[in-house]
């Protein structure tokens, strides 16, 4: 069965004796020549006002309108739902919450990457509604009666999302020590990742996942050694967010077929944050993994480590042997390289020198010399 074609928005505004269809033809001439949305153009024109095509965008794409100059209206919106800032820096107004499902109101049904970034921010689903970009911001500024000077809807019609997308993509980054900011100006997609990361290292995650499926993108955080799904991205945005990671650990951008290895060094929330990355050639797409390494969780001692006093005392007594091995094991996340590091600090003494073998190394220590394994050389 053929799928049923979206009304063009010119279509929708000439249909609705809102625009003649001569002027709709004109705008449509100067929005191919000039970049912009007919939309834009027609409101430059003076053809229609913004409310008139908020309201045709709804109609496109299946959105209800608000009239937020009306208090019957106005009176639907909950601003408890989500922090003013979020609210302001996105143009969107919340409307009501249940099921983990969350209503707001846009003004760009077509700026796909914000709804993202949205969606992952506030952990809920969302159900759109839309009004005009002047009335939202008027509504967030206090001014619910309007102006009669409307401000330009430049977020309203701007370029397309593959056009934001491309942007996210900055080959200009500096990996070293970059303080990571989840608000931001960057793209859309570039806030995500970011948010992606920050999420992890506050909710103590030992490593981030992010693994292409069939259908979308998967994000689990590893924490205490378990695997957690956060959210599943849309397949659209794969390769946005793949080769934003892949940029910021400085791997080959263009390499998608053998295993690589990177590092990222970021402040977050005021902490200097290394992050091991490892991509892997899967079936629907490269899978990365971001080790997250604290330098300040290897220094906690080991009588912090939680061993029962008789264990700790044994261990204690075998790291301090002349000569030996012992073997320390378990899954990701159990603590393995804590455990080891622990260990290496409580020996770490002037009158000691100490080398290790590492692969990789993960945690510089002053005054060890820690040795990176190369097995080809």
């Amino acid at each position: 069965m053929a799928r049923k074609l979206r009304q063009k928005l010119g279509e929708i505004l000439a249909q609705e004796k809102i625009v003649p269809e001569a002027k709709v033809a004109e705008a449509l001439q100067t929005a191919k020549s000039s970049g912009k949305r007919i939309g834009e153009v027609l409101i430059e024109m003076g053809a229609c006002t913004e409310e008139d095509v908020a309201r045709a965008l709804g109609a496109q794409f299946g959105m209800s309108f608000l009239n937020l100059d009306r208090a019957e209206d106005s009176a639907k919106i909950d601003m408890s739902l989500i922090k003013e800032a979020d609210a302001k820096k996105y143009l969107v107004l919340p409307m009501s919450k249940a099921g983990g499902r969350l209503k707001i109101v846009i003004h760009d049904p077509m700026d796909l990457d914000t709804l993202e970034v949205l969606r992952f921010k506030l952990g809920a689903e969302l159900d759109t509604s839309i009004a005009s970009r002047r009335q939202i911001a008027y509504y967030l500024e206090g001014d619910k009666k309007g102006a009669s000077v409307a401000k330009p809807a430049s977020s309203l019609l701007t370029n397309s999302m593959d056009q934001s997308v491309d942007k996210s993509v900055d080959s200009s980054v500096d990996r070293s020590d970059k303080s990571i900011d989840v608000e931001s100006d960057e793209a859309p997609m570039v806030r995500l990742v970011n948010r992606i990361i920050v999420e992890g290292v506050l909710g103590r995650a030992s490593d981030i996942h992010v693994e292409p499926m069939v259908d979308g993108v998967v994000v689990r955080y590893r924490i205490d050694g378990v695997c957690i799904v956060r959210d599943k991205l849309p397949k659209r945005n794969q390769a946005a967010i793949l080769a934003r990671f892949k940029l910021m650990a400085g791997v080959n951008m263009a390499e998608k077929r053998i295993p690589q290895d990177g590092r990222i060094k970021l402040v977050v929330e005021g902490t200097a944050i290394d992050f091991r990355v490892s991509t892997c050639p899967a079936y629907h797409g490269e899978s990365v993994v971001l080790r997250i390494l604290r330098p300040d969780s290897v220094r906690i001692g080991l009588v912090n480590l939680g061993l029962e006093q008789d264990t700790l005392d044994t261990f204690n007594k075998v790291i301090r042997r002349p000569n030996g091995i012992f073997l320390v094991t378990g899954p990701t996340g159990s603590g393995k390289t804590t455990t080891l590091y622990s260990a290496l600090d409580t020996l770490n003494r002037p009158d000691r020198k100490i080398i290790t073998a590492e692969d990789p190394v993960e945690y510089n220590f002053k005054g060890i010399n820690q040795v990176q394994v190369r097995e080809h050389i």
